[in-house]
C-alpha cells in the first residue's frame, strides 16, 4: 500500500491483543493451507450483513496433529465440517478452533473443511479492514491498528500471517445491478432472475497470503486497457463507476510506462492481469495481487497521483511476488515499492526528475521521520507500532537509492531481478535480501546492510579543507575530508563517494573513492586549479546533507528551500556572466570554538550549520536570510540551543575548519525576542560556513578536542557528538541508564535548581524544581522511554544553565 499520500499515524494497540495472534505465524510449520474458496453473498447494504462459506483445503506437516486453529475475527461462525462431517468448534479472541473429532492428522494427510458463517465485517479502527461507504462493499488487506497488520481474517478464515500461502477461488454474489470484484481471472457470471442477484466467480491460481486476497462490490464497470510486456500482451482490467470511467483514462495514462519500467528493472509480470478497483477511501490504496483497491479521490483524471498507481503495481514484484516475512521487514514491501515511485518519474520524465524525486524524499526524511515515527529508527526489524511509518517507507526508499550507488546500475537492477525470480512466491527477510546480493553479484554488501539497514540515523561526509599545489601545468590538490555521525552508532565502513572538481568555467571532473573511517586525505593531479570541490555532486549518497545549486543570471531572491535559506542579490558586477551557488544545509552540529574565550557566554547552535560556496561568486552583491525556529514546523532544529532571549542570537561565519567562528557581517530580524522564531541575515555573500551563536549568562561553551588518531589535515579541532553539547560543569552517571541517575555540580552555590528535560524532537518530558542540600542530587526517568535526552540544569543563583546528554537505555 501507499501512504506518503495519507497522514502518518501513531499507533496504539493493547498488549492482549498483540499475544493473540503472537503464534500466527506458527501455524504455517503444521498445516499448509493448499487453496481457499470463498462463497460470499454481499447483497444487503442496509444491515451490512454477509453469509459466507469458506472451503479449505489443507494438508498436515507434522504428524497426530488433533486441533485446527484459524484467525476470523468480528463475525459468527455457524457451523464447521471437517471431511463433509459436522464438527463441534470454539470462537473467542478471534480464534477459531477445531477438534478433529475422528484420527489424528499424520504427516502429509490433506483433509476439506468447510466454515460457514455469517455477520457485519469489521474495519480497523485507524486503516484498512472491511467497509461499507455508499453503494460499495470493499476489503482493504491490512489493519494498521490490529496485531498481526495483516488482516484477511475480516472477510475469511485464515492462517492470517505473511508466510502462508494459497491459491484462490471466489463465488461472491451481489444483487444483478453490481458486480463482484475479486483477485485472478473471471471464469464466468451467472444471473438468478428469482432474487436478482448475480454470482460472479474468479480464480487465482497463484499462492497469496491471506492479506492479498479482497473483494470489491459496487455498480461497478470495466475498463480495459492493453499492456505491452516482455512475455506479450496483457489485459488491465481497471472497474469503476460509469461516471469515473473518463477519469481513469486520464488518470492511467502512463500505466504502460510503469509496467514496462518494472519489466525491464525487476523481471517479467508473473501475473495473469493487472487490475485496479477504485473504491472511497482517502488514505491511499492496497495491493491486493491482481486487483488493487485505490481511493477514488486519487483518480480525478489528472497525473497529479501517477506514481501512487506506480507504487501499488510495483507490489507485485515486492510485497507480492515476495513478500516480508515478518512485519519487522516490511521495508522490503513498502520500502523498495516507495523507491519505484522515483524509477517511474525517471521512465517518464528522465533522470534529472528521478533526482529531484530522490532529494525532495531525502529532505522530508531528514525533516520529518524521526518525529513522525518517535525517534531515529533502523529500516529492518522495526517495531510493529511503526510498520506503516515514515521510515519504513519513505527512509527505505533513501537507502535503496544509495544502494543502487555501492551496486552501479547492471548489478542493482540484474541482482535484484534474479533475487525475485529466485524467491517468487515466497516469504523472505533482510538477512537473505543481503546474503543474496552479496553471493551473486561479488560485492561486500555487510557494511551497506549493518550502517544503512539494521542500524539507526545517518553518516555525514563534509570536507574540512584543502590546498592546490601548481607544479608545471599540473595542480596537485589535496583534499581533507571528514564523516561524522547523525544519531548513528558507529561511523560507516567503505562507503563509495564521488567528490567533483570544478573550473572557473563551472566545467568539473568527478573522482571516485572508497571513504573507510572517520577522516580521509585524498589527492589527485588536476589539469585546472578547481575554483570549488564538491562531495557527491549528484546526490548519490543519503547523508545528512540537503543541498541545492542554483544558476543566478540576474538580481531578485533565490529560495534555497532543501538548504534551508534564501540568496537575495540586488546587484550584479557584470550582468553577462552567471554565477553557480551552492547551498548546503548540514544536519549535524558545527564545531565548538577552538578558543572559548573569544566570545564568552556565547554557545553555538547545537543541531546544523551551512556551508555555501560557488563559482564567480565575486559577481554578485546581496545578502542571505538564514532562519531560526525552535517549533515543529522547522522539525524542532532549534528547540535546544534556544533558551533564553533572542536578542543575543549572532550569525557566525569561518571559511573551513582550519579557522576559528567569527560574528559574521549580520544583522537580526525577530518580530517578537520570546517566541523563538526569526531572520538572521549575512550583509555579504561569501563562500564559507555559518551557524548561529547565542549568549548565555556566565556560559561557557566547552571546547572539544577528540581528533582522531592521525589527525583530518589541518583541523586542530573536531568531534563527532553532535548534536550533543558538553558541560564541565556538570557530570551525569550513570549513562546511559535504565532508571535513575545521579547529579553532580561542580559549582555548588546554588540552593535551587531548575530542571528541564527535553526529547529528541524537543519536547519537554520532564520539568520541576529541586532543592539541593550538597552538590549532588538524584533524579528518576525510569518512566521515559528508551532513547537520546537534554538535560539542561539551570542554577537559581547565577542563572549559569548547564547542559548534558542522558542516554535512556
Amino acid at each position: 500500500m501507499n501512504k506518503k499520500i495519507a497522514s502518518f499515524l501513531i499507533l496504539f494497540f493493547l498488549i492482549g491483543h498483540v499475544q493473540t495472534f503472537a503464534a500466527s505465524s506458527l501455524r504455517s510449520d503444521t498445516i499448509d493451507i493448499r487453496k481457499t474458496i470463498i462463497d460470499f453473498t454481499i447483497t444487503d447494504f442496509s444491515t451490512k450483513i454477509i453469509f459466507a462459506k469458506t472451503s479449505l483445503d489443507i494438508r498436515s506437516k507434522l504428524n497426530n496433529v488433533n486441533e485446527l486453529a484459524f484467525d476470523l475475527e468480528g463475525l459468527i461462525v455457524d457451523s464447521v465440517y471437517f471431511n463433509g462431517l459436522a464438527q463441534s468448534f470454539s470462537h473467542s479472541n478471534a480464534i477459531l478452533k477445531i477438534p478433529i473429532l475422528s484420527s489424528p492428522m499424520q504427516m502429509n494427510d490433506t483433509a476439506l473443511v468447510d466454515i460457514y458463517y455469517h455477520g457485519v465485517p469489521i474495519a480497523d479502527a485507524t486503516w484498512g479492514g472491511f467497509s461499507f461507504i455508499g453503494n460499495y462493499g470493499f476489503q482493504m488487506g491490512v489493519g494498521f491498528n490490529a496485531q498481526p497488520h495483516s488482516f484477511g481474517r475480516t472477510w475469511h478464515p485464515c492462517f492470517d500471517n505473511f508466510v502462508e500461502r494459497s491459491t484462490y477461488e471466489f463465488f461472491i454474489t451481489t444483487e444483478d445491478t453490481k458486480v463482484g470484484v475479486c483477485n485472478g481471472l473471471l471464469l464466468d457470471s451467472t444471473t438468478n432472475t428469482m432474487n436478482n442477484t448475480k454470482r460472479w466467480h474468479w480464480k487465482l491460481d497463484q499462492e497469496i497470503p491471506s492479506y492479498l486476497a479482497c473483494v470489491a462490490v459496487c455498480n461497478y464497470v470495466f475498463v480495459k486497457k492493453v499492456l505491452v510486456g516482455n512475455a506479450g500482451n496483457i489485459d488491465a482490467i481497471i472497474t469503476c463507476e460509469a461516471s469515473d470511467s473518463n477519469a481513469v483514462h486520464g488518470s492511467f495514462a502512463h500505466l504502460q510506462e510503469s509496467y514496462t519500467m518494472l519489466e525491464n528493472h525487476f523481471g517479467t509480470y508473473s501475473w495473469p492481469r493487472v487490475g485496479y478497483s477504485l473504491v472511497p477511501f482517502n488514505a491511499g490504496a492496497m495491493e491486493h495481487a491482481t486487483n488493487i483497491s485505490i481511493g477514488k479521490p486519487f483518480i480525478d483524471g489528472t497525473l497529479n497521483y501517477e506514481t501512487l498507481i506506480a507504487h501499488e503495481l510495483s507490489h507485485h514484484w515486492w510485497g507480492d511476488l515476495v513478500t516480508c516475512s515478518t512485519a519487522g521487514d516490511m521495508w522490503l514491501n513498502e520500502g523498495f515499492a516507495s523507491y519505484c515511485e522515483p524509477l517511474h518519474t525517471e521512465q517518464v520524465y528522465g533522470p534529472k526528475a528521478y533526482l529531484d524525486e530522490i532529494r525532495n524524499n531525502h529532505f522530508d526524511v531528514l525533516s520529518q521521520a524521526h518525529i513522525r515515527d518517535q525517534g531515529y529508527r533502523a529500516i529492518a526489524n522495526m517495531d510493529s507500532l511503526f510498520t506503516y511509518g515514515m521510515t519504513v517507507y519513505s527512509k527505505a526508499e533513501d537507502a535503496i537509492h544509495t544502494l543502487r550507488t555501492y551496486m552501479g546500475d547492471q548489478k542493482f537492477f540484474s541482482t535484484l531481478s534474479s533475487f525475485l525470480d529466485a524467491h517468487k512466491f515466497q516469504s523472505i527477510n533482510t538477512l537473505q535480501l543481503r546474503d543474496y546480493l552479496t553471493n551473486q553479484s561479488g560485492l561486500n554488501l555487510t557494511d551497506y546492510f549493518n550502517n544503512w539497514i539494521l542500524a539507526p540515523g545517518f553518516t555525514h561526509f563534509s570536507i574540512d579543507s584543502s590546498s592546490t599545489t601548481q607544479i608545471g601545468n599540473e595542480f596537485h590538490t589535496r583534499v581533507y575530508m571528514r564523516q561524522r555521525k547523525h544519531q548513528s552508532l558507529d561511523y560507516y565502513n567503505h562507503v563509495p563517494l564521488e567528490l567533483a572538481f570544478y573550473d572557473a568555467s563551472m566545467n568539473s571532473q568527478i573522482y571516485h573513492l572508497d571513504f573507510v573511517g572517520r577522516c580521509m586525505e585524498f589527492h589527485v593531479i588536476l589539469p585546472f586549479n578547481p575554483t570549488m570541490i564538491a562531495i557527491d555532486p549528484n546526490s548519490k549518497i543519503s547523508d545528512a546533507i540537503t543541498e541545492e545549486e542554483k544558476m543566478i543570471k540576474s538580481t531578485g531572491t533565490s529560495t534555497f528551500t532543501q538548504a534551508k535559506c534564501r540568496i537575495i542579490t540586488k546587484s550584479m558586477i557584470n550582468t553577462n556572466d552567471s554565477t553557480l551557488l551552492k547551498a548546503e544545509h548540514h544536519w549535524v552540529a558545527p564545531d565548538r570554538f577552538k578558543n572559548n574565550t573569544l566570545f564568552p557566554g556565547y554557545v553555538l547552535c547545537d543541531s546544523r550549520y551551512w556551508k555555501i560556496d560557488g563559482i564567480n561568486l565575486n559577481n554578485i552583491n546581496g545578502t542571505m536570510r538564514f532562519t531560526y525556529d525552535a517549533g515543529s514546523g522547522n522539525s524542532y532544529l532549534d528547540s535546544t540551543w534556544i533558551q533564553n532571549t533572542e536578542d543575543s542570537i549572532r550569525l557566525f561565519y569561518r571559511k573551513d575548519a582550519t579557522e576559528e567562528w567569527q560574528f559574521a557581517n549580520d544583522s537580526l530580524t525577530a518580530g517578537s525576542l520570546t517566541d523563538r522564531i526569526g531572520n538572521i541575515y549575512s550583509k555579504e555573500i561569501k563562500a564559507g560556513e555559518y551557524t548561529f551563536g547565542i549568549k548565555r549568562s556566565g556560559y561557557i561553551d566547552p571546547i572539544i578536542t577528540d581528533a582522531p588518531i592521525g589527525g583530518c589535515g589541518m583541523v586542530t579541532n573536531q568531534h563527532d557528538l553532535e548534536p550533543l553539547i558538553q558541560s564541565s560543569l556538570v557530570s551525569i552517571h550513570p549513562n546511559p541508564t535504565s532508571g535513575n541517575i545521579q547529579v553532580s555540580l561542580k559549582d555548588n552555590t546554588a540552593n535551587t535548581v531548575y530542571i528541564s528535560i527535553t526529547n529528541s524532537v524537543g519536547q519537554i518530558c520532564i520539568s520541576k524544581e529541586i532543592k539541593l542540600s550538597s552538590s549532588e542530587f538524584s533524579l528518576d526517568i525510569s518512566d521515559l522511554n528508551s532513547g537520546i535526552y537534554y538535560i539542561n540544569i539551570t542554577n537559581s543563583t547565577n542563572g549559569v544553565s548547564m547542559n548534558e546528554v542522558i542516554i535512556k537505555e
